[in-house]
């Protein structure tokens, strides 16, 4: 009886700690190799409370000692199904075939009437085999990791060494009851480093998950934030990608939760009131807005948020990300442009010549009726009419300029020279409206140029920028070289371009002029165009500068 219990306390106790360690380990993480070691212990407790235990006569029996065998070889053969499936590598079938081997030769031994010893010998060699190739293992490819894959390790081997000299010192009454006592005691300490083992490694891949997580967020181009509403509204975290976007740091906005929102265009406030106050967005789309960034300039982003909340249906917090998408933006208001102007001037090449037609034959008879005496009374009338004439015949000249398909003769020219011969007419032009013209002509190469159209865009954008100094000022035209572009550009000194204008600058009917047709910069836009030259603008509240951009 005390034999019994000696085992019962000492290796059912420890057998069933470990695998009551593996099934919570099992419940916790749902990993097949928690179950596979669950399913070996099992085995193994089995086989101790039905024969190590004394429970049913085995030894001199053949079916009791092959189905001792079978446990025995199935807890061995699911520890290591556990171990490789652990370490996520295909099992080594060559365990597999000596442990077949090892379980055959012991039924032949049991067969042949051996004594116990020798019986058991080749199953629990082969077990002692497992548990120190296991003990290696987990120093070996943990090494330097952590400090219970160590006491793990040096578990498993000092119980495999010890399963080694078990079939000899069971027959021996005095070291039987102790070498089961310490097989319990081994079996209870793997059960706990392996509980230690598993929850450090856990620990340490959740940490360096993190670590690549967080890597991903600092370094994407997106800002990914986290904003929290409730109890305290504070920006928990936002990625650093936010200073190129907005040129304020992350501690900025952890410093003051409110700049989020302060730094949104006045226009787009209301869109951004709405989307927060309707925290169940109905619509899937992103929020489209402006921000004012730290220097004053102004850029469109794109947000998609995941709107969090607590049991009582109340927001907790907004996760998401923010895209800059100016340059996209100001890609679709270029292709609108180019859309509505593409509409203009096929409308124009129908029109415009049975409309001209009718009205040079209109003006030359006004100019006739104008010389006769008899209507010398009716002259400023006639004067007046044919100015307007003048002036409808213009407007038809600008919408054909928009038509797409306008022939252009392109000829190397001297950008620098086209502007110098027009600078008598466009210094009168500022004497008028009481400005100057300045120049700064840089060094630069020919370029492929229509010169009439180039005359026109320059007309445009001077008188543009005189007309935008309504007091007087300074006009400077510069032209410089760039990498592989060559740069006009025409700086005012007026009061900048409001934001409403300028996100749809380049629109025909757009305008601020009282008599003005809209169709100046439209017209600018289209040479450019044929020109496979770009326009950009720079505006504020000190004047505008426009960059017609050239590839050589």
């Amino acid at each position: 009886m005390e034999f019994f219990y000696t085992i019962t306390i000492g290796a059912t106790i420890g057998t069933f700690a470990m695998i009551m360690a593996y099934l919570y380990l099992y419940v916790m993480f749902r990993e097949l190799s928690m179950g596979l070691w669950v399913a070996s212990w099992s085995a193994l407790f089995l086989r101790i409370i039905l024969f190590d235990s004394g429970m049913f006569a085995w030894i001199n029996s053949l079916w009791g000692f092959s189905i001792f065998s079978i446990l025995l070889l199935s807890s061995c053969i699911l520890f290591l199904w556990a171990a490789y499936r652990f370490a996520a590598k295909p099992v080594n079938h060559r365990w597999i075939i000596g442990g077949i081997c090892a379980f055959l030769l012991s039924i032949t031994l049991n067969y042949l009437d051996f004594p116990l010893a020798y019986k058991l010998t080749p199953l629990a060699w082969f077990c002692s085999f497992v548990l120190i190739w296991a003990g290696v293992s987990f120093i070996k490819y943990f090494k330097g990791e952590f400090l219970s894959n160590r006491i793990l390790g040096s578990l498993y081997i000092i119980w495999g060494l010890h399963t080694f000299d078990m079939p000899f010192l069971i027959d021996i009454p005095q070291f039987a009851p102790w070498g089961y006592m310490i097989e319990g005691l081994l079996r209870f300490g793997v059960a706990l480093a392996s509980m230690m083992f598993y929850l450090e490694q856990t620990r340490i891949n959740l940490a360096q998950k993190e670590s690549q997580y967080r890597l991903l967020a600092e370094n994407a181009v997106d800002v990914i934030y986290l904003y929290k509403v409730q109890p305290q509204a504070k920006v928990e975290y936002i990625s650093p990608a936010v200073t190129a976007i907005t040129g304020y740091r992350p501690q900025d906005f952890y410093n003051d939760a409110s700049l989020l929102s302060a730094i949104i265009h006045p226009n787009d406030i209301p869109q951004f009131d709405n989307f927060m106050q309707n925290s169940r967005p109905s619509s899937t789309l992103p929020l489209m807005l402006r921000i004012i960034r730290r220097d004053q300039t102004v850029r469109w982003v794109e947000q998609n948020a995941v709107h969090h909340f607590d049991q009582l249906g109340n927001l907790v917090s907004i996760e998401g990300i923010i895209r800059d998408v100016t340059a996209r933006k100001n890609l679709e208001q270029s292709v609108s442009r180019l859309d509505r102007m593409n509409i203009i001037g096929k409308m124009a090449a129908n029109v415009a010549h049975e409309i001209r037609n009718p009205l040079t034959t209109v003006r030359g008879y006004l100019q006739m009726m104008a010389n006769k005496k008899d209507f010398d009374s009716y002259k400023d009338r006639f004067e007046l009419m044919i100015d307007e004439l003048d002036r409808t015949n213009l407007i038809i000249r600008e919408y054909l300029s928009l038509a797409k398909d306008k022939l252009v003769e392109l000829q190397k020219k001297d950008l620098n020279t086209i502007i110098n011969s027009l600078l008598p007419l466009l210094e009168a032009d500022a004497i008028a409206s009481s400005s100057r013209i300045k120049r700064e002509f840089g060094d630069i190469p020919l370029l492929y140029l229509d010169e009439n159209e180039i005359r026109q865009l320059l007309l445009n954008l001077v008188r543009n920028g005189l007309e935008a100094m309504p007091q007087g000022g300074d006009l400077h035209i510069s032209t410089y070289h760039i990498d592989n572009e060559v740069v006009l550009a025409i700086r005012d000194q007026g009061g900048g371009i409001p934001a409403h204008i300028l996100d749809n600058l380049g629109t025909p009917f757009q305008t601020t002029k009282e008599n003005g047709t809209g169709l100046g910069l439209p017209v600018c836009y289209r040479i450019a165009s044929r020109h496979n030259a770009t326009i950009a603008v720079d505006t504020n509240k000190s004047g505008t500068t426009f960059f017609v951009r050239f590839n050589i």
